[in-house]
């Protein structure tokens, strides 16, 4: 059983042409256990509250009152607005086409942008976190955080245009320069555990066109589940038995659905149109952990925790870029000086693309 409240207007209504007299608006009030909750003119705040099963206190429901009345005085002269003699500034009608089909645009400078973003996740920008739990933003981890910051994107902007090279192959060189502290590089790449895996099966996502599903051996007693954004680059038949590089103790993602424990790592041209699973070389072992350089000796790799929240990968991955020969290298100081990712049965590459990122 519902009851109606005239609820007559009051505040100045500008743009349009008010009657004389307001039209009255109605508004509904419920009946609860056969009492109708409404006053003649204004709702009582602190009913509507109980009745949205809301705990508000009276000196909310007071401070409440002026806002909600105000909009409902605000829906009253809505209601008794003329507009009869309103004329519109356009007429959708007047359009030769109103349902005008989306075209994409091009932008010559996108890949560029892409190329300095810190983080990216097929043709999008993963933005990190910028504040704790307790509201202020994260410093610096430990003695020497490996971060690019945005002096080191305006860097590597400006020794792009000074060399004449693309801004894509200069950006790494000139984060790497950024660092701060020596060993930064080196102490974010040996929390990361970075693993050699071979796909045991995959399958397309059940509710994702663009999602891979894949079972994942990296050495473990069970296969990883590990969800990739492949369909669009790669056959699902190449995809089977296939030796990939994969991080390990990357904080679990749910992707739509499905929850998955890692990142398959892959090299992408700038316009993102060419996307290539990195390539371990023959012989390597599924579980091998890979290392930069020289140094095989690592240490223990950081929990997922630790990772997510010194944000170790969001430091090292904008110094990942294949070479003239696609192997696999990280920027490791400036000069454009480089580690390739190395295996026990030699480096990793990608297929076919050169001076591409890595993500």
């Amino acid at each position: 059983m519902w009851n109606r409240t005239i609820l007559r207007a009051r505040v100045p209504f500008s743009g349009a042409r008010l009657p004389s007299q307001p039209r009255p608006i109605f508004i509904a009030t419920a009946v609860t256990d056969g009492a109708a909750i409404s006053t003649s003119t204004k709702p009582n705040i602190s009913d509507l509250a109980k009745m949205a099963q809301v705990r508000i206190s009276e000196q909310e429901a007071a401070d409440w009152a002026p806002k909600i009345n105000s909009v409902l005085d605000w829906f009253g002269q809505l209601q008794s607005v003329d507009v009869k003699g309103v004329i519109p500034a356009i007429h959708a009608c007047s359009e030769g086409n109103r349902l005008r089909p989306d075209e994409a645009s091009h932008y010559p400078t996108r890949a560029q942008l892409l190329s300095q973003a810190p983080q990216t996740e097929n043709a999008y920008v993963r933005v990190p976190k910028t504040a704790g739990g307790d509201g202020q933003a994260e410093g610096p981890v430990g003695p020497a955080q490996a971060k690019v910051s945005a002096q080191a994107l305006l860097v590597a902007s400006d020794t792009s245009v000074a060399s004449g090279l693309p801004a894509a192959a200069a950006s790494p060189a000139a984060a790497a320069g950024s660092i701060s502290g020596a060993g930064a590089a080196k102490d974010a790449i040996h929390a990361l555990d970075i693993r050699v895996g071979r796909i045991v099966s995959c399958e397309q996502h059940p509710d994702a066109e663009s999602l891979y599903v894949e079972k994942i051996d990296v050495g473990e007693l069970e296969p990883r589940t590990i969800v990739s954004g492949l369909v669009k680059y790669v056959p699902l038949d190449a995809m089977q038995d296939r030796l990939v590089v994969v991080i390990c103790n990357l904080k679990p993602r749910n992707m739509r659905g499905i929850k998955s424990f890692g990142m398959l790592l892959a090299a992408s041209d700038e316009p993102h149109v060419v996307v290539e699973p990195l390539v371990p070389p023959p012989g390597a072992r599924p579980g091998e952990r890979i290392w930069f350089g020289e140094d095989t000796q690592q240490p223990a790799a950081a929990d997922a925790k630790v990772v997510d929240k010194k944000k170790y990968w969001e430091a090292v991955q904008p110094l990942l870029r294949t070479n003239g020969d696609c192997v696999a290298t990280l920027a490791v100081g400036p000069g454009g000086a480089t580690a390739a990712m190395n295996t026990s049965s030699g480096p990793i590459r990608s297929a076919s693309l050169t001076g591409a990122r890595i993500a």
